[in-house]
C-alpha cells in the first residue's frame, strides 16, 4: 500500500455504533475504510499514535474490555497472538 498519513482530526465528523459495539467514524479517505466511508475510532486513534497504518497482523486491544472506550492509555497495540491470548480466561 502506497505511503498513509495518519488522520489528525476527525472529532467533528459524523459518528457511530458499530453492531459489535465499536465507534465507527466517517473518513471515507482512509484507504481502509468500508460501507462507502466508514473505519473504526480505535485504530484511527492507534496510527495516529504509532504515525502510520496498523498493519495486517495487527489488531487494538481494549484493555478494559468495553470496546467504545477509546482513550489512548486504554488502547493496546498487538498481535493476533497477543490479542487472542488477552482474551483466554486465566488458568
Amino acid at each position: 500500500m502506497k505511503w498513509y498519513q495518519p488522520i489528525q482530526s476527525w472529532h467533528q465528523r459524523k459518528t457511530s455504533i458499530s453492531k459489535n459495539g465499536y465507534v465507527l467514524v466517517w473518513v471515507p479517505e482512509h484507504p481502509k475504510a468500508f460501507a462507502g466511508g466508514w473505519y473504526y475510532e480505535h485504530i484511527l486513534i492507534v496510527e495516529k499514535i504509532i504515525n502510520r497504518m496498523v498493519y495486517q497482523g495487527e489488531t487494538i486491544h481494549h484493555i478494559d474490555g468495553n470496546k467504545s472506550n477509546n482513550k489512548e492509555n486504554n488502547l493496546f497495540l498487538c498481535s493476533r497472538k497477543q490479542h487472542n491470548k488477552a482474551h483466554r480466561p486465566a488458568a
